[in-house]
């Protein structure tokens, strides 16, 4: 029998829908910089550079380790001038501006009046809530990369947001669409995890699973709903 007391949501690409903007953001940070590389290969290896730089450390702001990673994918294009200045604040206000699932609200209210509620997210504090302001959306808690200076799935940004709900982790369902990210990282600390497969990715020889895949966010009400009934 589950005892679920709290439930844990993913930010972007979870409740944020931003599906296609940073392969825009780069198209137009190439144009800034008038370098002709190839939009698709040039963000393939820009998100390579800011995952290596995330999961070897040391802990930098995800704003911090993008910059950084910009870098490392113009040098490795042959890129030898300078960046225009601020080029990266066209993919922050792109994230910025983000619109939220059409369903999140909704579902976040729903989950609210039942069970504490928390947003963990690897991502920076002023970004986020710019975004949770404009959009309205509440929890209980809030963690970010920079609150935990850890990102997902280190058990730690869990873990601290498990102490603000008070809650043991397996009282917390994590809800997110990043296998590596979101279901490793709650099974590993513990929790049930719910993974939002919107693309309908498939699952070969993972040693890891999640408890349960959605492809929409309406169906974790279901979930939750049968779990605690």
């Amino acid at each position: 029998m589950y005892h679920i007391r709290a439930v844990t949501f993913d930010a972007y690409g979870t409740l944020f829908n931003i599906e296609g903007l940073h392969a825009k953001a780069t198209e137009l940070i190439l144009q800034a910089n008038s370098f002709p590389a190839d939009p698709v290969a040039f963000h393939q290896e820009w998100d390579k550079f800011a995952d290596k730089l995330i999961m070897e450390g040391p802990f930098s702001k995800l704003w911090v380790v993008f910059d950084q990673a910009l870098d490392m994918t113009f040098r490795q294009f042959g890129f030898r001038g300078r960046r225009v200045p601020n080029d990266l604040e066209i993919w922050l206000r792109m994230i910025e501006n983000c619109q939220v699932y059409t369903a999140a609200p909704v579902v976040v209210e729903a989950v609210g009046r039942q069970f504490r509620t928390a947003l963990i997210s690897n991502t920076d504090n002023h970004e986020l809530s710019i975004a949770l302001m404009r959009h309205g959306l509440k929890f209980d808690a809030i963690v970010t990369s920079e609150d935990a200076r850890a990102y997902k799935p280190s058990p730690v940004i869990f873990q601290q947001a498990a102490e603000l709900l008070k809650c043991n982790p397996e009282e917390i369902i994590h809800v997110g669409d990043s296998f590596i990210a979101d279901v490793v990282g709650a099974r590993g600390f513990g929790a049930t995890a719910v993974w939002l497969n919107r693309k309908r990715a498939k699952l070969q020889n993972q040693p890891v699973q999640p408890d349960y895949i959605v492809e929409c966010l309406e169906e974790v009400l279901d979930i939750i709903g049968d779990l605690v009934n």
